[in-house]
């Protein structure tokens, strides 16, 4: 990433700017909220993604805690959140704005620390509003920042799962699609070899510790991990207790003895993958494809439909935006619409803003049942960047 400035001059006009975002979504009646910066590790490690878990800044306090800085702000504030309302039934629009971090490798352009302004709506509210919301907001106040070069992706993770549900393949497949999906180039190749006759559920995966747990149940599987450990002289990391992690690991050891994904099928995905598109083609292309192949994903369809109405409605131009079967950014914690706003000169980080829906993540985090909730978040200097293009190094 270019390099930002710590003259006076540009603090001060990285602050103005970061004051109007965060403005904006007051103005819309989002409620500040300040989410403490050190949080439990384990809450982003076992909900964020691969992306999230290895670039996470953990550490160990006097008191054996394993606590992490904040690496994005959506799960702080749902947990703010559940604090006063473990039912999720009252609706809340709530902003927040501040540092976060995530670990660079030597010689990155990219930022460790920088700051987000983002805003969620928590709690029951019409699923295809809330989404337009949301995503109007977010476009509205990166360009109420003077930025208007930029691409819009939006894509669609419950569509996937649509698909997913409706193909006739083991289910241990469709559990392990689901997971691969946020690791776009594995994805991709997995389906080469599918579309190929050449993927197995197991492969080497299917070798070692894993065939040996693949006849284990959960207790055995437990005390056996337990006593690998042991004898490394490794602790479970993670936050995570054994139990934990030997119930993952006899998930995988159960993928690794499915039968073979049937070729057809792993052509269907592979073409539903290579959908890109105009997002006011989106309904037609893919209900083409899923026509064409004899699929049934009505509901799902008709989903998509009506928030890309909505948001259309809402006063985000369509004809500008893509939408990409294949795309649903690196937060596992993600269920239906996704969303980026990018600019390609800034090269590694290009995304400027993204966030999406996110139905599940609260109840992980403790609520008694299933809360919608949807969100997104603009990352400040990248905007400043992307606004003074003309002073970038």
């Amino acid at each position: 990433m270019t390099s930002i400035s710590s003259s006076g001059d540009e603090l001060k006009a990285r602050e103005q700017q970061a004051v109007a975002v965060r403005v904006s979504f007051e103005a819309a009646s989002f409620e500040p909220v300040c989410a403490p910066v050190l949080q439990p590790a384990d809450i982003f490690l076992d909900r964020s993604g691969e992306d999230i878990r290895r670039r996470t800044y953990l550490f160990t306090d006097a008191g054996g805690q394993e606590l992490c800085l904040r690496p994005e702000l959506t799960i702080p504030v749902c947990r703010l959140y559940l604090e006063n309302d473990l039912d999720g039934a009252t609706p809340r629009r709530l902003c927040a704005s501040g540092p976060v971090y995530r670990y660079q490798p030597a010689g990155s352009e990219k930022l460790s620390e920088y700051n987000q302004c983002g805003l969620e709506i928590l709690g029951s509210v019409d699923e295809a509003a809330g989404d337009a919301e949301v995503t109007r907001l977010g476009v509205a106040a990166v360009e109420a920042a003077g930025l208007t070069d930029y691409q819009l992706e939006l894509g669609d993770l419950s569509l996937f799962d649509a698909l997913i549900d409706a193909i006739n393949i083991p289910n241990g497949w469709k559990g392990r699609l689901r997971r691969q999906f946020w690791r776009p180039e594995f994805f991709a190749n997995l389906l080469t070899d599918l579309s190929n006759g050449e993927g197995q559920a197991g492969g080497k995966e299917g070798d070692g510790l894993l065939s040996v747990l693949a006849g284990l149940d959960e207790k055995q599987a437990t005390t056996l991990l337990t006593d690998v450990l042991k004898l490394g002289g490794i602790a479970p990391v993670g936050g995570r207790g054994v139990d934990e992690i030997a119930s993952r690991l006899l998930e995988k050891a159960g993928e690794a003895t499915t039968e073979q994904m049937p070729k057809e099928a792993a052509a269907i995905i592979a073409d539903y993958m290579k959908i890109s598109v105009p997002a006011k083609d989106a309904v037609e292309q893919v209900g083409n494809l899923l026509k064409k192949n004899g699929i049934s994903a009505d509901a799902a369809l008709e989903k998509l439909a009506t928030r890309l109405t909505a948001i259309s409605e809402a006063g985000v131009d369509l004809g500008r935006a893509n939408f990409s079967t294949g795309f649903g950014r690196k937060l596992e914690y993600y269920t239906g619409h996704v969303f980026e706003l990018r600019v390609p000169e800034l090269g590694s980080d290009a995304v400027v803003m993204g966030g999406g829906r996110y139905d599940g993540l609260l109840q992980s985090l403790g609520a008694t049942k299933p809360v919608q909730a949807v969100g997104c978040a603009i990352a400040l200097e990248r905007l400043f960047l992307a606004t003074n293009k003309g002073d970038m190094k």
